[in-house]
């Protein structure tokens, strides 16, 4: 069966790494849970594959052998990990480099694959033209930072961000190399038709975040107005090799009760 991963941050708020407040090397996305608990919580679903984001494994900087006798003891395997980036600012470029190359390094000794890239900052008075550009030699740069590594980067388009509606998505895939991981809820969220745009960027995709979305709201596989059944279809009748995640972060629910849902959905599909 295919390789399918679930996404930690469902189990508790997300907020950025203290010293990034005024360091930007040691910025980072974190879920406020133990990483224990992260870890049970999703292996007891029955999920094999797990995604994480940055600061939770970089908090086993100093004691890595705890974070991969951790996995041992869940039986359960990081796929990927998520970093987020500015990207736009060239004064902050070789920091946030600096801070891929610590993330990378303990992403390959904890075994992940794939390395998400997300970010493309807007600016208080804007998006500005030269912007996008910016945002392109960013995550080229740091792709090929990540490739150093034998991981997979990929780049994962984001309300909020530079790459939010089609033709923004467009616009930054004109310009820039780096592969597309496709976050079906958010694409859908900015407008985009998602089966034109996921057959356009086909040939991007190494992998896929699933999420459902109904009425604006993230919610558990199958239970929103997004056709997961119908993508996940649509990619296997080409022959897609590629990983998949399933991802329910902002669900107002019962985070377990959402996984289990998603799990449970994707029996006979992809597991």
């Amino acid at each position: 069966m295919a390789t399918v991963g679930y996404m930690t941050n469902a189990f508790g708020p997300l907020v950025g790494t203290g010293g990034g407040v005024t360091s930007m090397k040691d910025v980072g996305y974190l879920t406020l849970e133990n990483e224990t608990v992260l870890l049970k919580k999703v292996s007891d679903v029955g999920f094999k594959y797990f995604e994480m984001f940055e600061g939770n494994i970089c908090n086993f900087a100093k004691n890595p052998k705890d974070f991969l006798g951790l996995m041992k003891k869940h039986n359960i395997s990081l796929l990927g990990v998520y970093v987020g980036c500015h990207f736009i600012y060239p004064d902050a470029l070789p920091d946030e480099i600096a801070k891929v190359h610590k993330v990378a390094t303990l992403a390959k000794e904890f075994g992940a694959k794939h390395l998400v890239l997300g970010g493309g900052s807007i600016r208080a008075k804007g998006i500005q033209e030269d912007d996008y550009k910016l945002l392109a030699s960013g995550i080229d740069a740091v792709s090929e930072v990540v490739k150093e590594y034998g991981l997979t980067p990929s780049y994962h388009p984001h309300l909020g961000s530079l790459a939010e509606t089609p033709q923004q998505i467009d616009k930054l895939f004109s310009l820039s190399n780096t592969l597309f991981c496709p976050d079906i809820a958010h694409l859908i969220a900015g407008g985009c038709n998602i089966m034109q745009i996921l057959e356009k960027y086909y040939d991007r995709i190494p992998y896929i975040h699933l999420k459902d979305i109904d009425n604006g709201a993230f919610v558990p596989l199958g239970k929103g107005q997004a056709n997961i059944r119908g993508i996940v279809q649509f990619f296997l009748s080409k022959g897609y090799e590629g990983d998949w995640l399933a991802e329910i972060d902002g669900y107002p629910g019962d985070p377990e009760e959402a996984c289990k849902t998603s799990f449970d959905f994707l029996k006979g599909l992809l597991i």
